[in-house]
């Protein structure tokens, strides 16, 4: 298993991690279904993904550890099939060298596989979690080759059993550390997720006006008007710039209070002969129409605004003939400012 370190890790690494712990926990102990139970709850481990270093060295000890139970369960096939992953991912690494030597050897008939059983020293065995199958041995988290009479037992046995005591404990351990940065990690994403619901919350009701619509979403919080802002082009109607100097007046406050960031989104409506879709030049002119008015009564600056020009498509409401005049309009993405949501 990797080294735990004070360096950032992605929470699937973390869970990752703690489950191939649990999975060697239960192969010491013996229990090789519940151990296979938990590896194949992992599904395919082809690499490392977006885990990084850490999440590589978890997946070889992950698919070795899978051989391991195999070979214990007598499924060499399946046995040798993990080491030779493993080997892909890591050509140097000497259980999987080691494992398929003793399989390939177990193959041509130079080696049997065979049960072994250390009489006087089941306790010690099992508190060291070295439970012995079909001819590989568990202890030390090493494959030991066991077969054909060569290999002895005596103080040796005893000694690995002791060795591997001392390494489940360790393992152990790292398991509970895993465990409490896992829980740290939980635990900082429901404090974010919940002080930027609290900050969505502030801004819906801080904006909240006659003939606007406010529409609450995950990340943010859209501001719809009602009625198209402007009649044609890019000339805004008294009812619009009214409207806009009082939300850039609100959230100029609410900035005081609840950081935030205002994208001002521009709405065109699809003409004859002119583009269906990709933006336009009028639609980007209205979104900076827009926020000279939201600027223009607040300590805002027009620098404080994102502009972007929607596709004639996505206007803020169905686009029909009767909702053209609606959709000539913008509409105001306040995102407060922070972590984003988690996924």
């Amino acid at each position: 298993m990797s080294e735990v370190t004070d360096k950032p890790v992605d929470a699937r690494a973390l869970h990752l991690q703690l489950a191939v712990n649990r999975a060697h926990s239960a192969a010491r102990a013996g229990d090789l279904d519940l151990a296979a139970r938990l590896l194949d709850e992992l599904g395919e481990l082809d690499g490392p993904g977006e885990a990084g270093e850490v999440g590589r060295a978890t997946v070889v000890a992950a698919l070795n550890l899978r051989a391991k139970v195999h070979a214990q369960r007598g499924e060499l096939p399946e046995a040798d099939a993990c080491w030779s992953r493993v080997e892909a991912l890591a050509p140097d690494d000497p259980d999987a060298a080691a494992g398929r030597r003793t399989l390939a050897k177990i193959a041509a008939g130079r080696r049997h596989a065979r049960p072994v059983v250390h009489t006087g020293r089941v306790a010690v065995i099992a508190g060291a979690l070295a439970a012995t199958v079909a001819g590989v041995a568990l202890i030390g988290g090493a494959v030991k080759l066991i077969g054909g009479g060569d290999e002895g037992g005596g103080s040796g046995s005893v000694a690995e059993a002791d060795k591997g005591s001392e390494r489940l404990s360790e393992e152990s351990r790292r398991a509970d550390e895993l465990k409490a940065r896992l829980a740290a990690i939980e635990g900082d994403r429901t404090a974010d997720a919940e002080q930027r619901d609290s900050a969505l919350d502030e801004v819906a009701k801080r904006l909240a006006m006659p003939g606007v619509e406010v529409r609450r979403h995950a990340g943010d919080v859209q501001l719809v008007f009602r009625t198209g802002v402007f009649p044609y082009d890019s000339v805004i109607g008294p009812e619009g710039a009214e409207a806009l100097t009082e939300i850039g007046r609100r959230l100029a406050d609410l900035s005081a209070e609840t950081p935030v960031e205002t994208t001002v989104v521009g709405h065109s409506v699809a003409v004859p002969g002119g583009a269906p879709s990709g933006g336009s030049v009028v639609a980007l002119n209205r979104a900076r129409v827009a926020a000279q008015y939201l600027a223009q009564d607040s300590d805002l600056r027009l620098t404080d605004f994102r502009l972007v020009s929607a596709d004639q498509r996505r206007g803020p409401f169905p686009a029909t003939a009767a909702n053209a005049p609606r959709n000539r309009t913008v509409t105001l993405l306040i995102t407060p400012k922070g972590p984003p949501p988690t996924p």
